[in-house]
């Protein structure tokens, strides 16, 4: 996710900038603390914007010194460049970071890495997420190449740019290029624009897109011999770091980027480079702990990324910042520190005695692509077969154990399946053989329910469709997000059984209860007015009982004075008296805790793994709203349900019971589960409505 620093440092003495590597160093420490997750720092992404606009102010400097000494572009000696600076630390990290997911990862991410490294081999990451639907922001099993689309813009950037300098320049002269140079720019940042606003996910690896940044520092190159000599470069150079500064704390995921939001950091970056190293903030970047950290740039870009996500990976998310942070750090900094001295100087200086001719440097493209593709596919290889005698070792332990035996019909006998089900796990059982991360999902509420008949994004509504005992007398509604949509299963069993009619009303992410929530993918705007929708559904309906449903305090963050707790009690209150109004009996449904340090996909697929690694505590902000829950749900008139006692025991939460999983992903219940449930829910629920 970060930028790449990769063009080369100024050969000759008499045109080195020493400020130039200390802007580098800017640069590629504001994505670091962007990424680490340094409060109000977000905006720190723009660090691949600045690196961009030094790109392209100093290969286009070096070419036009080139036909000013030559008359002439050497095309083959332009990539030698480029394969001596880029290639020999981009393979060596992509190769170690494969290695480590073959051994540490699960199998799924294993495969991800895989299909992303071989993608990187060929410069083509950009497109590769681009077309995958990558969302730069997101933070749901991000790639652990995901910071290597920038290298890959670059690259194809440069497959045209030196072609147009030896075209134009040489005929033509300078001036001719800078009017090639704003040509670039300006239809590329038009068509940036445009395409932010249209298809911003894509847009943000659009090499097209992002042209205009690497045109606008060769722009500057061009018109520029020198930096700046008058009193102006003082003015040049803090407005510059000021812009950026501003840029960096403004900027956060919700900035639709790059587009016009782009110019900013490219002014910045602009003119600190004009301002030179005679200013203050020159004199800053031209000192030596800045240029050396401007010297390893490009290795700490390649290593930052997988080092946050492995330390993420790690340790579990109520680690503190304080902690995780200066881990990623300083070892992202050591890292860096080994590869930029023992892999890209002896490149860059020629004392790697194969590659010491120039000829021989340009094989290193192919020798790349080749390396990390046998890596890659030999990972991958040798994981399935892992996995495959994983699962023909689990078959024997349960051909001659047997699997636990489960039938609850009431609560006491669920809680029974459930500690054994720990005891279980915690004999060291092997993963039932039949799952995987795939197949924990081939079993979700939406298997029961059409598309049509729930509503997600930006939706506002949905159809009004009925399940359980279609020709009943009786309607229950459910309302609520996914987690209360998740028990339809259970109770489209139920009302068969019992004989009544369940309605469902649902929204991905926006719960039943009058709460802001803002998603990626939908305002709170679009959550009240689907609430809205349903109020006036359910009171045209006049049914015999609500039934409410949400994951406890999703998205939601302080705001106005009330705190999370605050606005969640409230929003209880207010749904349980709404609908009060429209129906006898209403039932709010406690939430079932999340496992967010025992996902389930990567704890069926960890190499090594059995059901005791895949056992949670349950601690959760789902479990803290429970709480808030039921006092203002039982204060406000309605009954409540916990629902925990139906997933965990009192010594844990497990992930299976016999050969039965109890959830899909990290927070939804598999369907399988919940149908197994029907009879004990179903007392606990009938219960409540004959009351």
């Amino acid at each position: 996710m970060t930028a790449s620093p990769g063009a080369p440092a100024p050969a000759k003495p008499s045109t080195w900038r020493p400020d130039i590597q200390g802007l580098r160093a800017l640069a590629v420490l504001l994505v670091v603390i962007a990424h680490v997750g340094t409060p109000n720092l977000e905006g720190g992404f723009i660090g691949v914007d600045v690196f961009f606009v030094i790109s392209g102010f100093l290969i286009t400097q070096l070419l036009l010194r080139e036909v000013d000494r030559t008359g002439t572009v050497s095309i083959s000696q332009f990539y030698v460049r480029r394969a001596r600076r880029i290639l020999p630390a981009a393979t060596v990290v992509t190769v170690i970071v494969v290695l480590y997911a073959l051994v540490a990862l699960p199998l799924g991410r294993l495969h991800q890495t895989t299909v992303d490294a071989s993608w990187t081999s060929l410069f083509f990451a950009n497109w590769h997420f681009a077309l995958s639907g990558t969302d730069y922001f997101s933070t749901a099993s991000p790639s652990l190449f995901q910071h290597y689309w920038s290298l890959a813009v670059e690259e194809q950037f440069y497959l045209i740019w030196p072609l147009l300098v030896l075209l134009f320049v040489p005929r033509l002269g300078r001036r001719s290029f800078v009017i090639v140079a704003a040509i670039v720019f300006v239809s590329s940042l038009a068509y940036s624009i445009w395409s932010t606003t249209a298809d911003p996910d894509p847009t943000y690896f659009n090499t097209a897109a992002r042209a205009f940044e690497l045109a606008g520092g060769a722009l500057l190159g061009c018109l520029m011999s020198g930096p700046l000599t008058s009193r102006w470069r003082h003015l040049a150079g803090t407005a510059g770091l000021a812009i950026i500064v501003v840029a960096t704390i403004g900027f956060d995921e919700t900035t639709p980027f790059p587009g016009w939001q782009a110019l900013v950091p490219v002014v910045g970056a602009a003119l600190l480079l004009a301002a030179g190293p005679r200013t203050w903030t020159g004199r800053i970047a031209s000192c030596a702990p800045a240029r050396y950290i401007g010297d390893i740039s490009f290795s700490l870009y390649l290593w930052h990324w997988p080092v946050a996500m492995v330390v993420d990976y790690l340790f579990p998310e109520t680690t503190h910042l304080l902690v995780t942070a200066p881990i990623t750090i300083l070892v992202s900094l050591a890292l860096a520190s080994l590869t930029y001295h023992f892999v890209e100087q002896p490149f860059q200086h020629k004392r790697v005695p194969v590659f010491s001719r120039d000829k021989r440097t340009l094989w290193l493209w192919p020798i790349s692509v080749v390396v990390v593709l046998a890596v890659a596919f030999g990972s991958s290889a040798l994981a399935d077969a892992r996995y495959t005698a994983d699962q023909r070792a689990a078959q024997e332990y349960f051909d001659e154990h047997g699997y636990q035996e489960i039938a609850g019909e009431d609560v006491d006998e669920v809680q029974e399946e459930l500690g054994e089900a720990v005891e279980v796990a915690e004999s060291g059982a092997p993963i039932p053989p039949e799952y995987d991360g795939e197949t924990l999902r081939d079993a979700m509420w939406t298997d029961i329910v059409d598309g049509d008949c729930y509503a997600s994004g930006g939706e506002q509504d949905a159809d009004v469709c009925s399940y359980g005992d279609l020709d009943a007398d009786q309607t229950i509604v459910l309302i609520g997000d996914s987690h209360a949509a998740m028990w339809l299963p259970a109770l489209d069993i139920i009302g068969e059984d019992h004989g009544f009619r369940v309605t469902l009303f649902a929204k991905l992410s926006c719960g039943a209860y009058t709460v802001v929530q803002d998603g990626l993918d939908h305002s709170h705007e679009d959550c009240d007015a689907f609430r809205d929708f349903t109020r006036d559904e359910v009171e045209k309906l006049q049914p015999d009982a609500v039934i409410f449903g949400a994951r406890g305090q999703l998205n939601m963050t302080d705001r106005e004075g009330q705190t999370v707790d605050e606005q969640w009690r409230d929003g209880v209150t207010d749904a349980v008296e709404v609908f009060s109004d429209f129906a006898d009996r209403v039932i709010s449904l406690g939430d079932v805790p999340a496992r967010p340090d025992a996902e389930p996909q990567d704890c069926v697929d960890a190499p090594g793994s059995d059901q005791s690694d895949c056992v949670v505590t349950g601690e959760s902000v789902e479990l803290h709203s429970n709480d808030i829950t039921r006092t203002a749900a039982e204060e406000a008139g309605a009954a409540y349900i916990d629902t925990t006692e139906f997933v965990c025991a009192e010594d844990g939460c497990p992930l299976f019971a016999g050969d039965t999983p109890l959830y899909e992903d990290d927070s939804h219940l598999n369907r399988l589960w919940v149908e197994h449930l029907a009879p004990a829910f179903g007392r606990e629920l009938v219960a409540m409505l004959d009351d």
